[in-house]
């Protein structure tokens, strides 16, 4: 899978602003960093959140909230990838989940695993709340 989210969004490059942040127990500002994330996650998504199902995205979050070690979370990304390979993934879905595989080569420890997990949960809030579909 291959993804550049170093892209820009209404001026603003959110990912290089939270990209740091994703697997920290503690951030300089946390409510900054959410709104960053919430503008992350629609840029990610698109307007339209191309079709993205709230069932699909708690389908991949339901297997990350099981894991207990950063091993675990490894034996996503080949499911990711079929996700990402089927002929019905749109845009958006496509690059949240280059954008998924690309965290998870960053979790090292039980720590920032279950920071990935909040992140993952911010994604399916924030996706509910943009307006993304049942």
């Amino acid at each position: 899978m291959a993804g550049n989210y170093n892209k820009q969004h209404d001026g603003a490059n959110y990912y290089a602003i939270i990209k740091g942040e994703i697997l920290l127990e503690e951030r300089e500002d946390e409510n900054k960093y959410l709104d960053n994330l919430k503008s992350l996650i629609e840029a990610l998504l698109g307007p339209r959140k191309d079709g993205i199902s709230s069932s699909q995205l708690r389908n991949i979050y339901s297997k990350v909230k099981t894991l207990k070690k950063p091993k675990e979370l490894y034996l996503l990304r080949p499911k990711l990838a079929y996700i990402h390979g089927r002929p019905n993934s749109k845009g958006g879905m496509k690059k949240l989940i280059d954008y998924l595989d690309e965290q998870i080569k960053k979790v090292k420890n039980e720590s920032e695993l279950k920071q990935f997990q909040n992140f993952f949960e911010s994604v399916i809030a924030y996706h509910k709340y943009l307006g993304g579909k049942d």
